[in-house]
């Protein structure tokens, strides 16, 4: 039995309403010198493209990034995103609840927003002003926090540390 094109519309525009069915691609929210996301990648994640010489910002609510190449800075100014990244010379979070991974080195690292988790290799130096983020590496430089109730975790002993605020951890694995 076949169903009316206008039922079978209908019921698609319904479903759009409802946020069942959506557009193909990814979201948006990508930008930078070297250019916006172009779509979803594997995985469903934005792909942004970054050469070394460039700086991308990713900002959006509850936004996957795959930040393809190294960058000479990634700043995360969204909430709620889930960003992997290679190597970059700077990164800095201003959003909150963000998950930034690195498989590779990040040089300076800096948080103004609250609620955000760091993993990579090495950190080369650590400045936070917010509250309740966790940053962990084999590897950490300096570390200065002013913000409570972070923690730092790394496989080495960081050097300076300064520390104010309440809480706050700076701890071998």
């Amino acid at each position: 039995m076949r169903a009316p094109v206008g039922t079978l519309l209908g019921l698609t525009g319904i479903l759009l309403l409802a946020g069942c069915v959506g557009p193909p691609g990814g979201q948006g929210g990508g930008d930078g010198s070297s250019g916006s996301g172009d779509g979803a990648g594997a995985g469903g994640r934005e792909q942004v493209s970054c050469a070394e010489a460039s700086s991308v910002t990713l900002d959006g609510e509850r936004v996957a990034y795959e930040v393809v190449g190294d960058c000479a800075e990634v700043i995360v100014r969204g909430n709620g995103l889930d960003v992997r990244m290679g190597a970059t010379t700077e990164l800095s979070i201003e959003g909150r609840a963000n998950e930034v991974d690195s498989g590779s080195g990040v040089g300076a690292v800096t948080i103004k927003g609250d609620d955000n988790d760091v993993e990579a290799t090495t950190i080369a130096s650590i400045v936070i002003a917010g509250n309740e983020n966790d940053l962990e590496a084999e590897t950490v430089g300096s570390v200065e926090i002013a913000g409570d109730d972070n923690g730092v975790e790394a496989g080495n002993d960081p050097q300076p540390v300064r520390v104010t605020g309440d809480g706050n951890m700076v701890e071998r694995h």
